[in-house]
């Protein structure tokens, strides 16, 4: 499973529920064709059939190994991989990942953000530059990325990449939940497709979760179900335990991949 740092009161939220709502039902096709997915490659197909509406035609996911890794620890680290071969062999003989500047972000626990803002953002110097420019060379010129973490820790880069993008400023949201279902996936099928044990939510526990996957706030799902917001937030508090994750749009990623919820 994977999941990003603990952040109180975390819920989904986008600034506007109903456009969170729409754009959810819109990605429940992309996450079901996911679901159905028997191997990596056919997740990336499902995920470039979403995100190739915004120019993406490219795609690579993987957890950051530790620094001094070889190149072949760093290649046994990648889950998804739809990305041009060439640019992967250059990219990981030459030792560019702890200078690329997204890396350096992943490694931040950054919110979703746009390549075209790395290099700003993560204050990489010339060498972070030379390295965006390269990728350029193999159509990697526009991308988004998503940084998330493993349950023992361990971070996660999720990109997606092409000659030019457009995704909606404030998608990130949509992309984080569908990689964390998808990173999820990719993790089940290559450790089991089941759970170990089985995973219980209660029913309120689930009415909850549903309202967080609705778009509303702590307070919104408290005054929606008539109980406290302390009582909204040990729900979700209780939830992300047991599904093993960091926050409540992940626990929502999870719940769904798992049938959960609905």
């Amino acid at each position: 499973m994977v999941r990003r740092p603990e952040q109180p009161n975390a819920v989904l939220t986008t600034g506007n529920t109903r456009n969170w709502r729409r754009r959810l039902d819109d990605t429940c096709s992309v996450l079901e064709g996911i679901r159905q997915s028997g191997s990596p490659d056919e997740i990336c197909r499902s995920l470039l059939a979403f995100a190739g509406r915004f120019g993406a035609t490219n795609l690579l996911a993987g957890q950051i190994p530790q620094p001094g890794s070889s190149r072949n620890e760093q290649l046994s680290h990648v889950l998804l991989d739809a990305w041009p071969q060439e640019w992967s062999v250059r990219y990981f003989s030459n030792g560019y990942l702890y200078h690329d500047p997204t890396i350096g972000l992943v490694c931040r626990d950054s919110p979703p953000f746009l390549w075209r803002d790395a290099c700003r953002l993560s204050g990489t110097g010339a060498t972070g530059a030379r390295i965006m420019a390269e990728a350029t060379e193999f159509r990697l010129r526009d991308g988004m990325t998503v940084a998330l973490r493993t349950v023992e820790g361990m971070l996660v880069g999720f990109s997606v990449a092409g000659e030019s993008l457009d995704i909606p400023a404030d998608y990130g949201l949509v992309l984080q939940l569908i990689a964390a279902f998808a990173l999820g996936h990719a993790i089940s099928l290559v450790d089991g497709k089941l759970p170990v044990r089985p995973v219980h939510l209660s029913t309120r526990q689930k009415d909850v979760l549903r309202w967080a996957a609705e778009g509303l706030t702590v307070e919104g799902i408290a005054e929606r179900l008539a109980i406290s917001r302390n009582t909204v937030d040990t729900h979700l508090r209780v939830v992300r335990e047991r599904l093993g994750v960091g926050t409540t749009i992940h626990a929502v990623a999870e719940a769904l991949r798992l049938s959960l919820i609905d």
